[in-house]
């Protein structure tokens, strides 16, 4: 894997691994939104968009562009998403990595709007933040106000990981993330970052390995999710993408 962001002195990218719930204070939990992972670096005003390989997608997310009115500096980690009646769909996704015309993108844009789901903040201001603990970079996140922004949206964060996960099994969802409070951002402690399949039998306990399933089941909206997450989620549509390494199915950006 690349380093991804140069301006943002090549920080390497965490990726979860597949494992079971994890149940305890020391972790938080998210919806696995299953969009293309991204790394959004904005310096001096301007936003480069970089997928997990490096490779430059800015151009064809046109709609991220007034996260850089709001930061002016600054390293994001999270997920280009779109979402049909609260559902997750790869197949508008593949069509706007596709589409490498930024007046075609644009298009896109307006027509179907994805939205940044960001989880966390590597760099704000010249400040390396990857050493902070999860709960401080997320506290972070939290005063930046990104919710502001048109297509930007802070990834909502639960305590309750069983109920999480039972929530989006009822709706459908590919899973739940599961992330430790304590730790700070690091490639090499995978473990501290887990994706839990919603789809699989899986009881809350230590975290062990889990068959990944090939792709989310259907299912209705995230009305039954528990408190904490948005009462109306943007309109669009998504599908899993490559959190973990898996076979090459999907076209280069996914993850």
């Amino acid at each position: 894997m690349q380093e991804v962001g140069v301006r943002g002195a090549g920080i390497r990218p965490m990726q979860p691994v597949p494992g079971r719930l994890p149940v305890g204070p020391e972790w938080s939990y998210e919806v696995d939104w299953s969009g293309i992972r991204l790394l959004a670096d904005v310096e001096q005003g301007s936003l480069c968009l970089r997928t997990l390989e490096g490779d430059d997608v800015t151009a064809r997310f046109p709609e991220f562009a007034p996260l850089a009115d709001v930061v002016a500096d600054g390293l994001f980690d999270g997920e280009a998403v779109l979402l049909d009646a609260g559902q997750p769909s790869s197949l508008a996704l593949f069509d706007r990595l596709r589409r490498a015309d930024p007046r075609k993108a644009r298009t896109l844009a307006r027509a179907r709007p994805a939205i940044f789901m960001v989880y966390d903040v590597l760099r704000l201001y010249g400040v390396p933040l990857t050493e902070r603990p999860l709960d401080e970079r997320r506290a972070t996140l939290g005063r930046l106000s990104l919710d502001e922004v048109g297509r930007i949206q802070v990834s909502p964060v639960y305590d309750d990981g069983p109920a999480l996960l039972a929530g989006v099994r009822e709706q459908g969802l590919p899973g739940v993330m599961a992330r430790r409070r304590d730790t700070g951002y690091d490639a090499d402690s995978p473990h501290d970052w887990l994706r839990v399949v919603a789809a699989a039998d899986v009881l809350p306990t230590a975290p062990t390995a889990v068959d990944l399933p090939e792709q989310p089941p259907a299912g209705p909206a995230l009305s039954a999710l528990p408190p904490g997450g948005p009462e109306h989620p943007p309109s669009g549509k998504v599908r899993r993408a490559r959190h973990s390494r898996e076979p090459e199915e999907e076209p280069p950006g996914l993850w």
